[in-house]
């Protein structure tokens, strides 16, 4: 979640760059489950932060 809001991105505006629904990012958010293997460079890529940054706990 912070990676999305120092981007000012709204949940549903990162599941629209990224081709998920608005419910996946607010599960991924609440540690629900996690993004699909195949989204982690896309993500990082939006965020600006190596791929290991996406596992890092808030």
């Amino acid at each position: 979640m912070k990676y999305r809001k120092q981007q000012s991105l709204t949940q549903a505006q990162l599941a629209a760059r990224v081709g998920v629904s608005t419910q996946a990012v607010s599960k991924w958010e609440q540690g629900i489950c996690a993004p699909d293997i195949t989204l982690l460079p896309e993500l990082s890529a939006i965020f600006d932060i190596n791929i290991d940054d996406l596992f890092e706990d808030e």
